[in-house]
């Protein structure tokens, strides 16, 4: 039973990740997707998406959108955070995104102490694996 337990936690932990790196891939795809649209538009899409994608058991689909749309948040306030407020051009490497998919639940105002005044998008990120001992 352990066993079982364990190979669960793992599956678990590999999904939220994947889930979470899904999200900030489809929230800078939406820059281009929608150009000129507003921040509520483009949350609106990339929670669709999302909700469209990810099947749920029935009683769980109402908890779903919620949920998504607290993760969008997440991601654009650490977007925001790392790379100021105008990324619809974002060019992050696949290390760049995978690093800030892993920082995403980061409070928001921790991260940004951690950050201060570091210059840069590579900076910026060492700076919260180094305050939150990330590898």
């Amino acid at each position: 039973m352990d066993k079982i337990k364990e190979l669960l936690a793992k599956f678990a932990a590999g999904a939220i990740a994947s889930l979470k790196m899904w999200v900030l891939q489809l929230v800078i795809e939406t820059e281009g997707a929608i150009p000129g649209g507003t921040g509520m538009e483009k949350r609106a899409y990339v929670v669709k998406k999302l909700d469209d994608m990810v099947k749920l058991p029935w009683y769980l689909e109402p908890f779903d959108g919620p949920a998504f749309g607290l993760l969008v948040d997440m991601a654009c306030d650490k977007m925001n955070l790392l790379m100021g407020h105008e990324w619809d051009a974002a060019e992050l490497t696949p290390e760049q995104t995978r690093k800030i998919a892993a920082v995403i639940d980061v409070p928001a105002s921790a991260a940004a102490k951690a950050v201060g005044e570091v210059k840069g998008v590579n900076e910026r990120i060492e700076a919260l694996y180094k305050q939150y001992g990330l590898k």
